[in-house]
C-alpha cells in the first residue's frame, strides 16, 4: 500500500469534513518533507519517533510555524500512524505565552488623566482605572463590588472582594490615589444603583464589557499605541508591587491566586526594565 493510499484510509476512519481537509493537507506536507529529506516516500506503518522529531524540527525552526500549527500537524502525523498499527511518542511544542508588558509610570498617568472630567461619570472612569491599576482587581470582581466593600478614612483604606474566582474573599489595601479617585466619586455618586458601588448612566450594574471599552479607550486618547486590557492594569499592579518590595507569597493573596505559581509569572522583567540593566552593564 503506497502512502497516499493509507492516507486515503485514514482520512476515510475521520468525522468531519473539516478535520479531513485539514489532516490530509498537514499529511501531505509530511510527504513532501519525507521525500526531500529522506528520498523515498514514508510508510505509514513504519514510521519512527525520530522521524517524526526531525519533521517537528522543520516546522518549528524552518518554516517558523506557531506552537499550535505544529501541533496539530503532528496530530494528524499520530493519527496516520496509529491507524496502521504504529505508536509515536512525540510531545508536541509548548506554546509561549509571550509576557504581558506592564505600564510605565507615564503610561498609567496618561490615562488616568484622558478620563478625567467633571460630571459623575468621569469620576467613576478614574476610580475604575485607579482600583484596577492600584488594588489589582480583576475586571469581573470590579463590576461586582458594592458600596459597604469599600472602608476609606484619612489614613488608610481597603477594598473587600467578595466575589473573586472560586468564591474566596479577599481584603486588598487602598494606597493613597485609589483613596481620592474613590472619595471623589462617592462625593458625586447618584443615588440610583442600589447597593452598587459602579453604576451604568441607567443605574444598572456595568458590565466586564463596559470597562474593557473604558480601559481601550483611555489608553487610545493616551497615545499608548499597544493593546491595553484590564489584565494589563492588574499586571502593572503585580510588577510595581514585586518592585516595592512586596513579597511572592503576600502578592499571591493580594491578587486572589489560588497557586503561589501563578503569581510566579508577573517575575519577568519587562521591555524598559532590561533596557535599563543592559546600560549598567
Amino acid at each position: 500500500m503506497t502512502f497516499n493510499e493509507q492516507v486515503e484510509s485514514f482520512l476515510k476512519s475521520l468525522n468531519g469534513e473539516k478535520t479531513r481537509k485539514n489532516y490530509a493537507s498537514a499529511l501531505e506536507s509530511f510527504r513532501k518533507w519525507y521525500v526531500g529529506s529522506y528520498g523515498v516516500e514514508p510508510d505509514a506503518s513504519m514510521l519512527t519517533d525520530e522521524e517524526a522529531r526531525e519533521w517537528r524540527s522543520y516546522l518549528a525552526a524552518v518554516r517558523r510555524l506557531s506552537a499550535s500549527t505544529v501541533n496539530q500537524k503532528l496530530a494528524a502525523l499520530k493519527g496516520l500512524a496509529r491507524f496502521h498499527g504504529r505508536e509515536l511518542r512525540v510531545k508536541g511544542m509548548k506554546r509561549v505565552i509571550p509576557p504581558v508588558e506592564p505600564l510605565n509610570g507615564r503610561e498609567l498617568g496618561r490615562m488616568l488623566a484622558a478620563v478625567e472630567g467633571d460630571s459623575w461619570q468621569d469620576r467613576r472612569n478614574v476610580a475604575i482605572l485607579n482600583v484596577m491599576a492600584r488594588a489589582g482587581l480583576r475586571v469581573s470582581e470590579v463590576v461586582n463590588l458594592r458600596l459597604d466593600d469599600i472602608e476609606l478614612n484619612h489614613r488608610k483604606g481597603s477594598v473587600k472582594v467578595k466575589a473573586g474566582k472560586g468564591l474566596k474573599e479577599r481584603t486588598v489595601p487602598l494606597p493613597l490615589q485609589a483613596r481620592r479617585a474613590l472619595q471623589a466619586y462617592l462625593d458625586v455618586r447618584p443615588e440610583f444603583g442600589g447597593d452598587l458601588l459602579f453604576v451604568s448612566r441607567t443605574g444598572n450594574r456595568m458590565s466586564s464589557r463596559d470597562v474593557q471599552r473604558l480601559v481601550s479607550k483611555a489608553a487610545w486618547l493616551a497615545g499608548i499605541d499597544r493593546k491595553v486590557t484590564p489584565h494589563t492594569l492588574r499586571h502593572t499592579y503585580a510588577t510595581r508591587a514585586l518592585r516595592n518590595g512586596v513579597d511572592l507569597a503576600t502578592l499571591s493573596r493580594l491578587l486572589g491566586h489560588e497557586n503561589i505559581t501563578t503569581t510566579a509569572r508577573y517575575l519577568h522583567p519587562d521591555e524598559s526594565k532590561v533596557a535599563e540593566m543592559v546600560e549598567g552593564l
